[in-house]
């Protein structure tokens, strides 16, 4: 298992695309959760989806046009845990939204191939502009990533959904002591 440092992750893209972008750039505004910074991932696949996603949405977006990036816990999303098959501890959620960015579910299917995932499904829902993508992994052990597309008021939001699995010991097994036993009343 390897941990991810999101936030550095999110930082580091930001300023190397603020470097290299000649010109207008767009103003970035970031939220990152303190309590969420990092995420234990079993490869290096999500640090580069990130990396390159939030990378080429910039680079796309109307310069003129603000750009906001969130990076946050999720508590249970039970509609989505029982849609996509996963049931996670929490989901990790990284937002970029704004008004200048395209929409381009093509880019965001090609991203995940390279890193190895397959497109399950993009679900629509009938009179909205939302889209919502399963992405699971070719050949290997790792749970399924969610993407979805929305677009509200002229503004286009696009969120990765990440499952983190806590797996904490229960104290008297992993100290090989006998259950205790509540006395009844």
């Amino acid at each position: 298992m390897e941990r991810v440092d999101l936030g550095l992750i999110i930082q580091q893209t930001i300023a190397r695309f603020n470097h290299n972008r000649i010109g207008e750039k767009p103003l970035v505004f970031v939220m990152i959760s303190p309590s969420i910074s990092q995420v234990d991932w079993g490869d290096g696949t999500i640090n580069e989806f990130v990396r390159l996603y939030l990378y080429e949405a910039l680079l796309s977006s109307d310069p003129d046009k603000a750009v906001e990036v969130l990076l946050r816990r999720r508590a249970e999303l039970k509609d989505m845990d029982d849609f996509v098959g996963v049931h996670p501890s929490y989901w990790v959620q990284l937002r970029v939204s704004g008004r200048g960015l395209k929409r381009n579910e093509r880019l965001v299917e090609d991203l995940f191939t390279n890193l190895g995932y397959c497109c399950e499904e993009w679900v629509g829902v009938e009179n909205s502009d939302a889209r919502l993508g399963i992405f699971g992994p070719k050949g290997k052990s790792a749970p399924k990533l969610v993407f979805c597309l929305d677009s509200r008021r002229d503004t286009l939001r696009c969120d990765l959904l990440l499952p983190v699995f806590d797996y904490a010991p229960v104290p008297c097994l992993a100290s090989g002591e006998a259950n205790s036993i509540a006395p009844r009343v």
